[in-house]
């Protein structure tokens, strides 16, 4: 059942790259690939926009069920990966405000949607970096701090360079759920001295 999980994982993972690079010519008029994001892809009175909502619902639920049976024991991570899975969901519930602002749209809903996508990143760079504390192998120490490095910078850049941030953000969900495919399959932990980082005694 696990192996199942696991592939389901990669077959949602593939789904969401390929809707994310679909969708754009089937939506809104004047919807750019390079200059906006996936949000406002599922944002509020956007056509098809429960196309990508429902592939970040189905993200968020496979994620944390591969994630529950990887992390067992370590429940310090498993609690940091809970909480950025549950932001993540909630980006796909309250929708971002849509390209044409000009639309009626719920402005509370679009404020929680940009708490819920910040905290969303918040959560995944400090998850991956608590990674790298209970990882055995030091090469895979290196990448989970290097995955929440580049992370970090791509939300910088969607900053600095706004015509590209549909670019950047496309690159960091690729990396984080790619890199999270990776983990589950290939990383193996220490076992913790500390019982504070045991589910069980």
């Amino acid at each position: 059942m696990k192996k199942v999980f696991y592939i389901l994982f990669r077959y949602v993972y593939i789904l969401m790259i390929i809707v994310s690079i679909i969708l754009p010519f089937f939506t809104t008029e004047g919807y750019s690939i390079f200059k906006n994001t996936l949000s406002e892809l599922g944002a509020q009175n956007t056509s098809y926009n429960w196309v990508i909502n429902i592939v970040f619902i189905a993200l968020s639920c496979i994620t944390i069920i591969v994630g529950i049976t990887h992390l067992k024991g370590y429940y310090i991570s498993l609690i940091l990966l809970f909480l950025f899975i549950i932001s993540f969901f909630m980006t796909a519930i309250f929708l971002h405000a849509p390209i044409d602002t000009s639309l009626d749209f719920n402005h509370f809903e679009d404020e929680l949607h940009s708490v819920f996508s910040t905290a969303t990143g918040i959560f995944f760079c400090i998850y991956s970096l608590s990674v790298s504390f209970i990882t055995k192998k030091f090469d895979h120490k290196i990448l989970s701090i290097l995955v929440s490095l580049v992370a970090l910078i791509l939300s910088y850049s969607m900053f600095v360079h706004s015509d590209f941030r549909g670019i950047y953000q496309r690159g960091i969900f690729i990396m984080a759920f790619g890199w999270l495919l990776y983990a589950f399959k290939n990383y193996t932990y220490l076992d913790p001295k500390n019982r504070i980082l045991k589910l069980k005694k």
